[in-house]
């Protein structure tokens, strides 16, 4: 690696990748220098004895425009969960898919789904529209937090508090659904137009899919950046000059160092349990996140992540996912285990605790005002980078490192 760089870029998580994959492209020479052991910085997973687990419940969602640009669907062989979402609700579990893609209880959308027909086809209504929504009409519409904008729909509020707001908590990791609509109506539209999948072999895979195609001899890992300069970054106590540099680290640090609008973290816990075979033949085995309407226990979701794709436990063997959000990160594994039960309607007893991640720091917040696309320039010879810049999720990483290397591009008068 040469004393003087074209372009640095510190952090090889998903935003950090993605501009080097747009630099690449257009024959720039980079270096990544990235401070932990591998790259995909919150997107990454763990094997533990055989099973895999993801840090933290993550999907992704076939239907980003900018993965579709970078990542080989084939090679990742994405698994599907059912396109839909179990409710326990007190007693009963209602079992609600998308009419129009599941071919599994296709019509329990009419019979399970809270409110009357007129009620239920609205809500059609309301979906739909998302489907031929421009992300410039979204850009440009008034904000409003998605607790008021559901409010304004006039979506029945069994609908609301049964089906919307289990699912929605689970997404924006925050329970009040404060978040902007902005981006409420941008995750409505990505749902409408993709079936969420896990890759095969662990969501890690995407990150490394992009860290190969860009070469690894061009990320430097265990490399921590100490500071930046004016044209130049200190790595272990050496300076290396660089044209251009990219801050593609976490949110917090980002923020620290080029002095940005401080944003807010939300916070999840995930339990992983080695289960047994009596709630993966639930629903015909269908991969179905399961939530709970009523909110009487401390998760947000539960799924049987085995049920997407075995190759995330070994043979024979069951995996589930539980997450919750504030204020229960810090519930104990019996009281998971038994709201696991509840939500399932199995015994859980003899159900074994594998890791327990508490992400900290898993997605910036998004209240209005909220902008879907903030600038990635900071002065002629230093971006940034990452979902703090854009929408908090996979495409808005990916989106926001696109942007800033065709900024950088251009600086460099290419």
């Amino acid at each position: 690696m040469s004393e003087q760089l074209d372009v640095a870029i510190i952090g090889a998580g998903l935003a950090g990748l993605s501009c080097a994959k747009e630099l690449k492209r257009n024959k720039i020479n980079f270096h990544i220098f990235e401070a932990s052991d591998s790259v995909g910085g919150r997107v990454k997973t763990d094997n533990v004895d055989g099973f895999l687990l993801d840090r933290g419940f993550q999907l992704y969602n076939p239907s980003y425009v900018e993965g579709k640009k970078i990542l080989d669907y084939e090679k990742l062989n994405l698994k599907a969960f059912t396109p839909g979402i179990a409710i326990r609700d007190k007693n009963k579990l209602r079992v609600i898919t998308d009419p129009f893609r599941s071919t599994e209880y296709k019509y329990n959308f009419l019979t399970q789904t809270p409110g009357t027909l007129r009620e239920k086809l609205g809500l059609v209504s309301y979906f739909l529209k998302y489907l031929i929504q421009s992300d410039a009409q979204i850009a440009i519409s008034k904000d409003i937090s998605t607790l008021e904008a559901l409010n304004s729909s006039k979506i029945n509020k069994d609908l609301l508090n049964k089906l919307l707001r289990p699912f929605l908590q689970g997404v924006f990791l925050e329970s009040n659904l404060e978040t902007s609509r902005k981006f409420l109506d941008t995750v409505l539209k990505t749902f409408l137009r993709g079936t969420p999948s896990i890759p095969e072999k662990g969501m890690h895979q995407i990150p490394l899919q992009i860290a190969d195609s860009i070469g690894i001899e061009n990320i430097t890992l265990n490399s921590k950046v100490e500071k930046i300069s004016e044209g130049a970054i200190y790595v272990n106590g050496r300076e290396l000059k660089a044209k251009k540099i990219v801050v593609a680290t976490d949110p917090l640090q980002a923020i620290s160092w080029l002095d940005l609008t401080a944003k807010k973290m939300n916070s999840v816990s995930t339990w992983y349990f080695k289960a047994n075979h009596e709630v993966a033949n639930i629903l015909n085995s269908l991969p179905i996140l399961f939530v709970d309407a009523q909110n009487s226990g401390p998760l947000t979701n539960a799924v049987v992540l085995t049920n997407a794709s075995k190759s995330y436990a070994p043979q024979n063997e069951v995996l589930v996912s539980a997450s919750g959000i504030s204020p229960f990160e810090q519930s104990t594994t019996e009281e998971v285990k038994k709201h696991c039960a509840k939500l399932f309607g199995v015994d859980t007893s003899t159900w074994e605790l594998i890791q327990k991640y508490e992400i900290k720091e898993a997605l910036p917040q998004m209240n209005p005002p909220f902008t879907l696309i903030d600038s990635n320039k900071i002065t002629e010879n230093l971006y940034v980078c990452g979902d703090h810049r854009a929408t908090s999720s996979i495409n808005g990483a990916f989106l926001s490192g696109r942007n800033a290397a065709t900024l950088v591009k251009v600086s460099l008068g290419l």
